[in-house]
């Protein structure tokens, strides 16, 4: 179902083309991408002793590998953000919108013909490792009781965020998405 929903959203060739369209259409696939970062954040989640963990970065890994830069970073820097202020976590939007915009921004360097590659999967690697370290810096500023007993939820949420995405992208590879938008 989800893919279906991609699918269409990303479909370039569903309304006619022009500029205007195709920056109409970028906004709303950020949009979109956006609310979706924002429900597997802020609804989706398991409470954890100082946040929750959650697989929206699973959908910013996508986004940036199918929306590319800006609309990626901004994608994940809006959906992420504005779980935090749902979640009453508004001392972290700051870093959070920081840490995820980059996180995105790594993504959007293994952009390629298929999803799933050996690049991103590195990537993930690598955006785990940044999500642990950024937001263990954040919590060393904001609350330093925090800081090192946030280590380990960060860490499974990002390696579960990692098979997500490894899922994910598999599966969209299998439907030949990427073919698909670029049509």
């Amino acid at each position: 179902m989800m893919s279906v929903i991609v699918y269409t959203i990303l479909n370039k060739n569903a309304r006619g083309g022009g500029v205007v369209n195709s920056k109409v259409h970028s906004v709303v696939q950020t949009a979109v991408f956006a609310a979706m970062i924002f429900v597997l954040t802020a609804v989706l989640h398991i409470p954890a002793p100082s946040g929750y963990v959650h697989l929206g970065d699973a959908l910013i890994y996508l986004s940036a590998l199918l929306l590319g830069s800006p609309w990626a970073l901004l994608a994940a820097a809006v959906g992420e953000g504005l779980a935090d202020l749902a979640g009453g976590f508004a001392s972290y939007i700051p870093a959070t919108v920081v840490i995820k915009a980059l996180m995105a921004l790594l993504f959007v360097r293994a952009q390629g013909d298929k999803l799933l590659t050996k690049k991103s999967a590195l990537m993930t690697v690598f955006a785990g490792i940044f999500n642990v370290g950024g937001y263990f810096a954040a919590d060393f500023v904001i609350s330093r009781a925090y800081a090192f007993a946030d280590v380990l939820g960060n860490a499974v949420q990002s390696v579960a965020s990692a098979v997500i995405f490894i899922i994910l992208a598999a599966a969209f590879d299998r439907a030949h998405i990427m073919d698909r938008i670029k049509r």
